[in-house]
């Protein structure tokens, strides 16, 4: 009872915060508090493909390029409503996700890792061969458009749906880990013979593990280009895949929470590193060393063993 009691104070807690947080916050860290939000979102899609079903994919980048790209471009070119840009991009990029994870059912190691590396290589030169669609190297603008009447570059509208989105996210994956699916994918990632031998179907659960992530990087990609206005290859190389992989590694694999901790800290931290920054690479590559060397299991596993701790000191 108390816990359930402990549970919904902290809901209504967040739930306050977030409704207050426009009002309260700086319109710069309304925007930072953004980027983490979608940040988030890329880092619980990468962990049920990398995390739960367990394969690896250098390629999240691209599909939220996809994301990124096709809203931008229905919302400039055809005026459609931003809701109708946003689904369509949204399914563009699990589309994406569903032709990349077709061919690498078959594929582990380091054979998947090529396969995606592959796909970021050729939607990269895609993005930049048709400059009059894109824009290329220069990078496209996100004209202003409305919603319903008021401006889509609204800070507060952002912010919230933004925060809804995220909370979306969150929830649908917590379900779905707690489902038959969810433990199938981590069948997969344990011993995919041992999960075809208890009637598993290896092969179509893969695909939908890369179409559902692929999803969650869509879903990033159009809020990061409503909230940032502005798009660009650069925003979606092979260093962009490596940071979300490293989002999950930090947080911890596997882990909702982890998930959390790895992109909020890791979001953060080149604001911390403001006074330091040209040796804010080092820093990012140290604290990436020490998550492996130290806490094999991430900042969620740190956290979850300190509460342990504390629980066992607690009792008499």
């Amino acid at each position: 009872m108390n816990h359930t009691v402990w549970r919904w104070a902290g809901l209504v807690l967040a739930v306050g915060a977030v409704a207050l947080a426009p009002v309260v916050l700086p319109s710069y860290y309304q925007y930072l508090a953004c980027l983490v939000m979608i940040n988030v979102i890329m880092a619980l899609g990468l962990n049920v493909l990398t995390g739960n079903s367990g394969q690896i994919s250098l390629c999240h980048s691209s599909f939220m390029a996809i994301g990124a790209y096709l809203f931008t471009i229905l919302s400039n070119t055809l005026h459609w409503n931003l809701g109708w840009c946003a689904l369509i991009a949204i399914l563009g990029a699990a589309l994406g996700g569903w032709v990349v994870g077709y061919p690498a059912r078959r594929l582990a190691g380091i054979y998947l890792a090529l396969a995606t590396l592959a796909f970021l290589a050729l939607t990269q030169t895609a993005i930049e061969e048709f400059p009059d669609l894109t824009g290329g190297i220069r990078g496209l603008k996100l004209e202003n458009a409305s919603w319903f009447g008021v401006s889509a570059r609204d800070p507060h509208l952002m912010f919230y749906i933004v925060a809804m989105s995220c909370a979306v996210c969150w929830y649908s994956v917590h379900c779905l880990m707690n489902f038959p699916l969810g433990r199938a994918f981590d069948a997969i990632r344990t011993s995919p013979q041992a999960a075809m031998a208890f009637g598993v179907p290896v092969a179509r659960t893969k695909l939908v593990a890369f179409t559902l992530s692929a999803t969650c990087a869509g879903w990033a990609g159009v809020l990061f280009a409503w909230v940032v206005g502005f798009i660009d290859p650069v925003e979606f190389g092979v260093g962009s895949s490596l940071k979300y992989i490293t989002f999950i590694v930090v947080g911890g694999t596997g882990s909702i929470l982890g998930s959390w901790l790895g992109a909020v800290s890791l979001t953060l931290l080149p604001e911390l590193l403001r006074g330091v920054k040209e040796y804010s690479d080092l820093v990012y590559a140290l604290m990436l060393l020490g998550s492996l060397m130290f806490m094999p299991r991430g900042l969620a596993g740190w956290v979850k063993g300190l509460l342990s701790q504390l629980r066992t000191r607690g009792q008499p």
